[in-house]
């Protein structure tokens, strides 16, 4: 069942939004109050009669100052209440993107993301701050001020009502062409944001390749949309200021006149006519804004459904098991007729078996799309299997807790991800708990130490965006000494020399030699020279396990194992 977690936030801090409520009336009713004073000292005036200045003035002005107070108080009231509620449906809307499935990020782009997360909610500030308690105060003034006019007379207050069927069926109208449009443009904000991060984040393949007039056309063309959709918009905007204007003034006239009629048959009081012109302003204020507000809310409640469309997407499978105490100690990672599949009926992986004992190095090979890196997201649990079963230090991976399960592995892939934050804080992300010394001993054992020394500010140096101030095999001896600090008993190897040069691969070679030490290590190789010494190779094409052994075995088995050796070796 879908869940409402905006309204759930909303009402939790819902005290702060009924004082505010409360304060409206009061407001309101002083000034009834304040109109009435007025009326029956001009009534009194004309009759021939004396008013006492001083009580008048008192009066008035101890109504002034409540209302200043009362306006003042009611204005921190929905302030609270809007920053609470935000800050705590940001806090939900943040923990709930660290806990989706990762298929969720595959399937849906970043720009998207990042415009609810940031656009959406900032939206839902002016719902809470502005529109909300404009539509709440404009019914408690409504219902104030036609009480008080009903008490003046009752058909001036039936004249009153006259028009607001058709104030409802027009913002009806427009509420629903408003809606559509507003969810056609924060779709379209959604394209040329991911339009421009694409340039952005390629910007030097689009230079390489020549490609910055495809990437203009296409941002010609969102932007082209854009425009053609908020000129719509800002003509139905435009419709609505016109039409509520003369909603505005329609009433104002028909009520005065007919309150002028009601004074000259004796109905009405001169005294009681101020007070109705005085009040008919904010009648019609209220009786036309209540409606137009709800417009404007449900143009705002776009975005929060955006928002909400996050919250309600699955999260990932987690069990409760903090550590693994299986039936085999020494069974560390176990596959048990594992199949998967991205795509419904499109399999990657068909019934792989296969058990890695502890402390032992395994290598998978196989052409691409074989099912390797497939098997990196399963073992680090970011996508389920469909059939079979999984172990993890003995125990079904679907009992273990998420995250302690991968406090087990540590990943260092060939495609490296760096923070645009200083080295030191890159290293620390591997355990948030040491200090520098170890930081510094990490970057020993990875061979990266005397390089950050060399740079003006060492371990301060700033890496940018994604580290590209540094070269491939800088930042991948920095993802080492990442997995040195989270000191985790399986090492998961996406072939992290298969792209740097002959210096820098003898490097690399040595920091995992030292890090591989008193592990259990997977490593998806693509050079074959690099696993000739590991405990055992698996082949893998067309998501099975065709041939497994140690390279010898292998080789003197002359199958696929060994015709991409020896083609390596011919290219060579």
């Amino acid at each position: 069942m879908k869940k409402h977690y905006f309204l759930k936030c909303a009402l939790r801090y819902s005290g702060y939004f009924l004082v505010s409520l409360l304060l409206s009336y009061l407001l309101a009713d002083i000034i009834v109050r304040g109109n009435d004073i007025i009326a029956g000292a001009v009534d009194t005036l004309l009759l021939g009669g004396q008013v006492q200045f001083s009580a008048f003035l008192g009066l008035f002005l101890g109504l002034t100052l409540l209302g200043i107070l009362a306006a003042f108080t009611k204005s921190i009231m929905v302030s609270k209440f809007s920053i609470k509620v935000q800050t705590r449906y940001k806090r939900l809307v943040a923990q709930k993107l660290y806990r989706l499935e990762y298929k969720y990020f595959d399937q849906n782009g970043s720009a998207s993301v990042i415009n609810k997360v940031n656009s959406d909610i900032a939206v839902t500030d002016q719902l809470l701050g502005e529109t909300l308690p404009d539509i709440c105060t404009s019914a408690i003034e409504l219902l104030t001020y036609a009480v008080y006019v009903g008490r003046l007379n009752g058909k001036l207050l039936l004249l009153m009502l006259l028009c607001y069927p058709a104030v409802l069926w027009f913002t009806d109208y427009v509420a629903r062409k408003m809606t559509s449009l507003r969810k056609t443009y924060r779709q379209k904000v959604d394209a040329i944001t991911e339009i421009s991060q694409d340039c952005m984040s390629g910007i030097l393949v689009l230079r390489t390749f020549g490609a910055e007039d495809h990437f203009q056309k296409k941002l010609d063309e969102a932007a082209e949309a854009l425009v053609e959709n908020e000129e719509k918009r800002t003509r139905m905007s435009n419709t609505v200021i016109i039409t509520r204007r003369i909603l505005q003034w329609l009433p104002n006239i028909i009520c005065a006149v007919y309150a002028y009629t009601l004074v000259r048959g004796g109905a009405l009081s001169v005294g009681q006519l101020m007070a109705f012109i005085i009040i008919l302003e904010r009648f019609v204020n209220a009786f036309v804004g209540l409606p137009f507000g709800i417009v404007d809310a449900r143009e705002h409640w776009v975005c929060v459904e955006r928002v909400e469309k996050i919250l309600n997407e699955k999260e990932e499978e987690s069990g409760t098991r903090t550590s693994g105490a299986g039936q085999n100690e020494n069974e560390v990672i176990a596959f048990d007729n594992v199949s998967f599949e991205y795509m419904e009926n499109v399999p990657v992986l068909r019934g792989i078996s296969f058990a890695i004992p502890r402390e032992s190095t395994v290598a998978f090979v196989g052409e691409s799309g074989g099912g390797k890196s497939t098997i990196f997201h399963i073992l680090c649990g970011f996508y389920p299997i469909v059939s079979g079963e999984y172990r993890l230090l003995g125990r079904k991976f679907q009992e273990w807790d998420i995250e302690a399960a991968r406090k087990q592995i540590a990943l260092v892939s060939q495609n490296v991800f760096l923070f645009p934050t200083s080295i030191y804080e890159n290293v620390r992300y591997g355990n948030r708990n040491v200090d520098k010394e170890e930081v510094i001993e990490a970057c020993k054992y990875a061979r990266i130490h005397d390089f950050i020394m060399s740079l003006p500010e060492g371990y301060d140096t700033v890496v940018g965006e994604r580290g590209i101030l540094l070269s491939g095999g800088e930042r991948q001896r920095i993802s080492i000494a990442r997995a040195f600090l989270k000191d985790a008993p399986i090492l998961l190897l996406d072939e992290p020399t298969s792209a740097v040069d002959v210096e820098t691969e003898k490097l690399i070679q040595e920091a995992l030699e030292v890090l591989r030490k008193n592990r259990t290590c997977i490593i998806i190789a693509h050079r074959l020279s690099t696993i000739r010494k590991v405990d055992r190779i698996m082949v893998l094409k067309d998501g099975v396990v065709a041939e497994a052994g140690t390279h010898r075995e292998l080789m003197d088995l002359g199958g696929l194992y060994a015709g991409m050796y020896g083609k390596e070796v011919q290219e060579a």
